[in-house]
C-alpha cells in the first residue's frame, strides 16, 4: 500500500470519503467481479498499558517466547457483485472504504461503495488451524479494522462468562460474573477504560446453553438497573457460539429459545485462552472466567453438606 493525504475536498467520484491520511492499495486491472471480498493485517501487535499514578507500563503478562504471529482478517458483503478499484484506510479513524463499479445494467461510474455487512477476526495459526482470538460482526457501513474501534463505538460493554461443575444428586451448577466497562478512544492508538460494577449469579440446572443464558441473565439485570442505557450501543463480550454470533448480532438467529437479540446490543466473541495482554476484550473475559471459577469454588464449599437451596 502507498501512502497519500486527502486534505482537500475529494473529486466527485469520492464523495463520501473523509479528507485525511490514507493508505491506497490498488487492485489489478484483472481482478473479478465479487460479492464479498477479504483484507488480511499481518503480523499484527498489540499491547495493553496499565496506568499507576503518575507510572505508565506495560500490562503484566507471562512472557511468550514462542507466541505466533497474529493477523486480522476484515471481510466486507456488499448487496451485489462489485469491481473493487482501490482499498483506502484512514489512518486516524482506522475505516476502510472501497472504491469501485456496481455490476449492474445501468450505467454508474465508480465510487465509494458500502457493504451490508462486515467481520473483523483476528487469529493466528497453530498446526495449519486457525485459531481466533477475537471477532466482531458488523452491520451496513464502513468498517473499521480494530475490535478496539468496534467496542468503543458503545456506550458500556459487558463481558459474561459462566462456569459450570456437575454436583452429584444436584445437578450442574453454574456461577456467571459479568463486569462492565466503558471504553473511550484517547488517541487513534490508545483507549481509555474505565472499569464499572460486577455482577455474580449462581444457577442450578439452567435450560440449554448455560453460557447464553448466563448473558440472558445478566442482560436483564443490567437493563433493570440501568434504564437510561436502553436505547444505547451496548457490547457484549462472549467466549461461546463464535459460530453463530453473527447470525444472532443480524436477528437472523434466536438468541435464546425463542428471543432475539435486542436491537441496541451487539455480541464480540474473545477467547480467555490467549491474547489478554493484547486485546481489551480478551483481558475482559479472562478476568469473568478467573472470577466465575473462584466463585463457583466458594459456593461449592459453603454449601459442602449439601443445601443447595
Amino acid at each position: 500500500m502507498k501512502k497519500s493525504f486527502l486534505n482537500t475536498p475529494p473529486p466527485a467520484d469520492l464523495i463520501g470519503l473523509p479528507t485525511g491520511e490514507y493508505w491506497i492499495h490498488t487492485f489489478p486491472a484483472e481482478m473479478p467481479l465479487a460479492e464479498t471480498f477479504e483484507l488480511t493485517l499481518n503480523n499484527v501487535k498489540k499491547r495493553l498499558i496499565n496506568f499507576s499514578g503518575d507510572n505508565l507500563k506495560p500490562d503484566t503478562h507471562p512472557k511468550q517466547p514462542d507466541k505466533l504471529v497474529r493477523h486480522t482478517e476484515i471481510a466486507l458483503r456488499f448487496p451485489q457483485k462489485i469491481k473493487a478499484i482501490q482499498v483506502f484506510l484512514n489512518l486516524n479513524s482506522r475505516i476502510v472504504f472501497v472504491f469501485g463499479k456496481r455490476d449492474t445494467t445501468i450505467m454508474i461510474g465508480p465510487e465509494i461503495l458500502k457493504p451490508v455487512e462486515a467481520h473483523i477476526i483476528t487469529y493466528y495459526q497453530k498446526k495449519k488451524k486457525r485459531k481466533v482470538i477475537n471477532a466482531c460482526f458488523l452491520g451496513s457501513g464502513h468498517p473499521v479494522t480494530d475490535i478496539h474501534l468496534a467496542m468503543a463505538r458503545c456506550e458500556v460493554v459487558v463481558a459474561v462468562d459462566t462456569n459450570s461443575r456437575e454436583v452429584p444428586g444436584v445437578g450442574k451448577v453454574t456461577a456467571t460474573t459479568a463486569i462492565e466497562a466503558y471504553i473511550k478512544e484517547v488517541t487513534e492508538d490508545a483507549y481509555h477504560v474505565q472499569s464499572g460494577p460486577m455482577r455474580q449469579k449462581i444457577t442450578i440446572d439452567p435450560p440449554g446453553n448455560p453460557e447464553i443464558f448466563g448473558i440472558g441473565t445478566m442482560m436483564f439485570h443490567f437493563f433493570e438497573t440501568n434504564p437510561h442505557l436502553r436505547d444505547k450501543r451496548i457490547g457484549i463480550i462472549t467466549d461461546t457460539e463464535l459460530d453463530l454470533i453473527k447470525g444472532i448480532n443480524q436477528r437472523a438467529v434466536p438468541f435464546f429459545q425463542n428471543m432475539l437479540l435486542p436491537e441496541n446490543t451487539d455480541l464480540f466473541y474473545a477467547t480467555r485462552d490467549t491474547g489478554a495482554a493484547e486485546f481489551m476484550a480478551n483481558k475482559l473475559i479472562r478476568m469473568c472466567d478467573k472470577a466465575s471459577t473462584e466463585y463457583l469454588d466458594r459456593y461449592l464449599r459453603d454449601h459442602s453438606q449439601g443445601n443447595f437451596t
